[in-house]
């Protein structure tokens, strides 16, 4: 058998989701190349939205912080762009709120966190071939006009919609076409809506509107009239037609520097693994942008994704099985093609809400926003849904297999932990995401709350201990069980594999 590669991952795509996923390996020892087709980062953004997952999963690796110092957090956020607002605030997590910050910022605080791991984005080099072979990847990188031959254990592709690593793998990418459009509109706006008009509609449409940092706006609307003429061409002219036609003003349209149009196509890569290819965000998914849920599913993939890949370099560089090395990296796609699923199927959902037209379809979003507002519960799920702390992997109660684990029926199962505050002997109170950050990534965690001696350390089978006396704080940290005595063995992503009860 040859050597093995000096490059152990390959990264192609240095948006949001590739700079998660490169850092997290960089952080625990794996040696990584992150390749980006673009010579410079992203300017326009498509995306605004950090859901609270994310800020969960940000935060447990100490990347929330300059997000939240350079954001807006929103308390509520929309489902299907109506009145009744989902609830964030009643969320049991430390961010109950969305983050409203452009992409490009998100991308640009992604990069700079995986410098401080030690990583960085090579620009200008786009992948045009990926071959596999036993023991690696063989992929052809063109920078400068030259090919450059670069060999790697695995191979990531979050390299976006049309992913040249996902079509060199021969992965199929399945989905639903066109049928209607919308514009997406970077403008200045001399008389802008209040707030509480950011998002409005009636029977001839819906209407979108971001308020950027710099006083700009991205305005986007939902067309009844011309939604479905998908060679329409998007001008200054029409965007102002649009915004008089749904709001009867155009609320002093001035410069409009940009202008894109998205339409309502959903696409799912067939699988998410061939061998020693992967994909993750884009790559794997793409749908209409409604609820801002698409850069959150792409992080929550990379998170997954991460402490596998490290486990697989590390199971390899000992000379593992390849049984256990396929188990960890299928693992990925049996956990995250379905979450993917869900989220399109929420996105198909809003968006038969906004494109009903006429009586009929004022009439029935008005009936969905009243369910909302009269139903905490429902609406509570909804909000638990599109913020992400929903996601909830089958575990061995799931498959009828429960012998290690002591109450099959404990909800902690497969949820991600959430960030409990901690007191241990003589020390003051500590948030459980802190000491996750020291403990850092590809390392799974066992927690022990009201058992054995407070503190620290290593338990027998590898796992970093941490044991407290208490769990304290604000009551939502007290739901779902988790102010039983007992211990959560938790995975290097946050969730809990096994929970067992003193």
């Amino acid at each position: 058998m040859s050597s093995p590669p000096d490059i152990e991952v390959l990264v192609v795509g240095a948006g949001p989701v590739g700079c998660w996923v490169a850092a997290e390996l960089c952080a625990a020892g794996v040696r990584v190349m992150v390749v980006e087709a673009r010579e410079n980062r992203a300017a326009w953004s498509r995306g605004f939205v950090v859901h609270p997952r994310t800020l969960e999963i940000f935060d447990s690796r100490g990347a929330a912080a300059p997000m939240l110092a350079a954001s807006r957090r929103v308390p509520t956020w929309h489902f299907a762009m109506g009145a009744s607002r989902l609830d964030f605030a009643v969320l049991p997590t430390s961010f109950p709120y969305i983050l409203l910050q452009p992409q490009a910022q998100t991308e640009e605080m992604l990069e700079q966190h995986l410098n401080r791991h030690g990583g960085e984005v090579l620009r200008g080099r786009r992948v045009v071939d990926v071959r596999q072979q036993d023991d690696r990847v063989v992929a052809t990188v063109r920078h400068d006009g030259a090919e450059q031959t670069v060999a790697a254990r695995f191979v990531v592709g979050c390299d976006g919609a049309h992913s040249a690593v996902r079509e060199a793998a021969g992965i199929g990418f399945s989905g639903t076409p066109d049928t209607l459009v919308s514009p997406a509109a970077l403008v200045e706006l001399k008389d802008p809506p209040p707030p509480e008009q950011y998002m409005q509609g009636n029977e001839q449409g819906l209407l979108f509107v971001i308020p950027l940092p710099d006083g700009r706006f991205v305005v986007s609307t939902i067309d009844h009239a011309v939604m479905t003429d998908l060679s329409k061409p998007w001008t200054a002219e029409t965007v102002r037609e649009s915004l008089i036609r749904i709001t009867g003003t155009d609320y002093g349209l001035g410069e409009v520097e940009r202008i894109s149009t998205i339409g309502n196509s959903a696409s799912q890569a067939d699988r998410y693994r061939d061998g020693r290819v992967l994909l993750a965000g884009d790559a794997a998914h793409v749908h209409f942008p409604m609820g801002g849920q698409g850069m959150n599913l792409g992080i929550q993939d990379a998170h997954n994704l991460a402490w596998r890949l490290i486990a697989a370099v590390r199971a390899e560089r000992d000379g593992g099985v390849p049984d256990t090395v396929d188990e960890l990296l299928d693992g990925y796609e049996a956990e995250r093609r379905p979450a993917g699923e869900r989220v399109l199927e929420d996105v198909h959902a809003q968006m038969g809400l906004v494109a009903a037209t006429g009586a009929d379809g004022a009439a029935l979003r008005a009936r969905f926003e009243a369910l909302l507002a009269e139903h905490p519960e429902v609406n509570l799920q909804y909000a638990r849904r599109l913020s992400g702390i929903a996601v909830r992997y089958p575990t061995a109660q799931d498959s009828n297999d429960a012998k290690d684990i002591v109450d099959a029926e404990d909800t902690r199962l497969g949820a991600r932990v959430p960030d409990l505050l901690l007191e241990r002997d003589a020390t003051p109170p500590v948030r459980l995401y802190e000491l996750l950050r020291e403990i850092g990534p590809g390392r799974f965690v066992r927690l022990s709350v009201g058992g054995p001696a407070a503190g620290t350390g290593d338990t027998d089978d590898g796992a970093a201990l941490i044991a407290a006396t208490a769990v304290t704080g604000p009551a939502w940290a007290l739901r779902d069980g988790w102010d039983i005595p007992g211990s959560v063995l938790i995975r290097p992503d946050g969730h809990v594999v096994e929970a067992r009860t003193w």
